[in-house]
């Protein structure tokens, strides 16, 4: 079915700034249209880049002959709005290209970022999670929508990042109190073995405490979990999942010491990690119950016991379990000052 030159503007402006997967695409046939079907065969290849980082990817296939889809000649006013657009698109391409090198532009693009995440992040406190849409954005930073686009080509794309900053938010809290604990174990002179199931204990404890601290952001992972259906594509949702394997790696690393160690058993540190982070995940949706069974249902006490036995389970003593439960109670390791991520968002680096 042939297309229109009526309708070439309007699928030249919108084809990039829905879900299109190829925004390439469009760019090609913009050209095509701004130019005239007798540049059909246009030789586009533009780099790829990560909308939320900033940063160049690989390349397209090189020289992809591309048909134009009208079969007459567009009019002046379709060339003159694909004009434009064709020249807009070559400027996003220079300007994230220079991001690349130039470290004061990568920045600026880093804090303009962080700004958008941390306006989003508002709008889901405020309003819930199902308020967030770019044109709701847009609204609260008195921008267009199409500015955004430049930052985040769909909603996903936007959520999808939240959420990384969310995890990477937790990891370096959980990194900074981790580090507190060892601290403290060198000056009480802990044994080795104490140490090493200490650093395990903060960790979960750290968790559950961001669960109940962090409601909002806690959620805003959550939901996508427990959710029977994928809310994300399959694009966005494997970036999230890389920054989350990374944060379990930190804990599986704490795992295979307290395993070198003799702490605990032989077995696979990876395994394990995720086996806490699941368990810890069940207890803490337990309080959606506890909210009319407060006296029968206590999800902290559930969670903390809950990790005692997998590490006793796992060959941990339990008097040294018991001991360093105690000690990360006592001394408010898993307790944190401010929110991680009001800190991450507002950063200048």
């Amino acid at each position: 079915m042939a297309v229109r030159p009526s309708g070439a503007i309007w699928a030249s402006i919108t084809s990039p700034i829905s879900t299109h997967r190829r925004p390439e695409t469009s760019f090609q046939y913009s050209a095509c249209w701004a130019f005239g079907p007798s540049s059909a065969r246009c030789v586009m290849s533009i780099p790829r880049w990560s909308v939320a980082t900033g940063t160049m990817g690989e390349r397209g296939p090189p020289c992809v002959p591309l048909r134009c889809p009208c079969r007459e000649a567009p009019g002046p006013l379709v060339r003159f709005v694909n004009l434009v657009y064709f020249f807009w698109m070559v400027h996003e391409v220079y300007d994230l290209a220079e991001a690349r090198h130039s470290p004061h532009v990568a920045r600026k693009r880093q804090a303009r970022i962080r700004e958008i995440l941390r306006i989003a992040l508002e709008i889901v406190t405020a309003e819930g999670r199902d308020a967030l849409t770019l044109k709701r954005l847009a609204e609260r930073q008195g921008v267009t929508s199409a500015a955004l686009y430049r930052y985040f080509p769909s909603k996903d794309a936007l959520v999808a990042e939240l959420q990384r900053a969310i995890i990477s938010a937790l990891a370096e809290t959980t990194r900074a109190r981790v580090g507190l604990a060892e601290d403290h174990a060198r000056r009480i002179r802990l044994s080795e073995q104490e140490r090493a199931l200490l650093d395990v204990t903060v960790s979960a404890f750290v968790f559950e405490e961001f669960s109940r601290s962090s409601p909002v952001e806690f959620g805003i992972l959550s939901t996508d979990l427990s959710a029977p259906e994928y809310t994300l594509s399959d694009h966005e949702a494997a970036r999230v999942f890389e920054m989350a394997w990374s944060a379990l790696s930190d804990l599986a690393s704490r795992l295979r010491i307290a395993q070198d160690c003799g702490a605990l058993g032989p077995g696979d540190e990876s395994g394990r990690a995720v086996t806490i982070w699941a368990s810890l995940q069940g207890v803490v949706q337990t309080r959606k119950l506890a909210r009319h069974a407060t006296a029968r249902i206590d999800s902290t006490r559930i969670a903390r016991g809950l990790l005692a036995t997998l590490l006793v389970g796992w060959g941990a003593r339990a008097r040294a379990v018991d001991r360093v439960v105690e000690l990360a109670l006592s001394e408010a390791f898993a307790a944190s000052p401010e929110s991680a991520l009001d800190s991450l968002l507002t950063s200048d680096e």
